[in-house]
């Protein structure tokens, strides 16, 4: 009694293997790694509006580690019952403290990419590891235009007074909030929507 010899079959091209993920189900480990990631920045998004002033806080000792460090001011961040104050000067004491009060936060701009970024990552097609580096460089983007928005606050408001806090904090750092959120968002929205190479060889027949 003999038995049939069968040959292996071919495997097939690495594109047709592509494409069976991209109009199939998603990788293992997309899935998994989107699993993961999607809840933790729908919490991030709840933590953001229910535990702002904690981050508010936050924030503002970022901000007082860089005016001290970037411009060597002697700084004083205090607690206060509705936002954090910051007090900067030089030798000859402290001028007029600055509040991080909620819409001044870049807390208002993170929760709501916190929260497409979780429900896409929950329920989209996208690539988990495209979706996680749109928010990481938007959000980076956001926190990192209000850091400079706050030290700028102070910089000209330690130099020219009333006056320099007056214009930079009503109309150029409010421009500049403006300016960053809507750059942040199209920067997020591009990555996530982009077709790479790699991508249309994968989708090719």
């Amino acid at each position: 009694m003999t038995a049939d010899v069968y040959p292996q079959p071919a495997r097939p091209p690495g594109p047709a293997r592509r494409q069976l993920s991209r109009h199939g189900r998603a990788p293992l480990s997309g899935r998994v790694l989107a699993g993961v990631t999607g809840p933790l920045l729908l919490g991030l998004c709840g933590f953001l509006v229910v535990g702002e002033r904690a981050y508010r806080f936050r924030e503002m000792a970022a901000a007082q580690w860089f005016v001290s460090h970037g411009l060597g001011l002697r700084t004083l961040l205090l607690e206060s019952p509705d936002a954090p104050v910051l007090y900067a000067g030089g030798a000859g004491g402290f001028g007029r403290g600055i509040a991080l009060s909620t819409g001044c936060s870049s807390a208002l701009l993170i929760a709501p990419l916190a929260l497409l970024a979780g429900v896409l990552l929950l329920f989209g097609t996208r690539r988990p590891t495209r979706v996680l580096l749109g928010f990481a460089l938007a959000a980076g983007l956001v926190v990192a235009a209000n850091l400079g928005r706050l030290a700028l606050i102070v910089a000209m408001q330690h130099r020219y007074g009333d006056e320099g806090f007056g214009w930079t904090h009503v109309l150029f750092g409010s421009l500049l909030m403006m300016a960053a959120g809507l750059v942040a968002l199209l920067l997020f929205l591009f990555l996530i929507t982009r077709t790479s190479t790699r991508d249309t060889e994968a989708g090719a027949p």
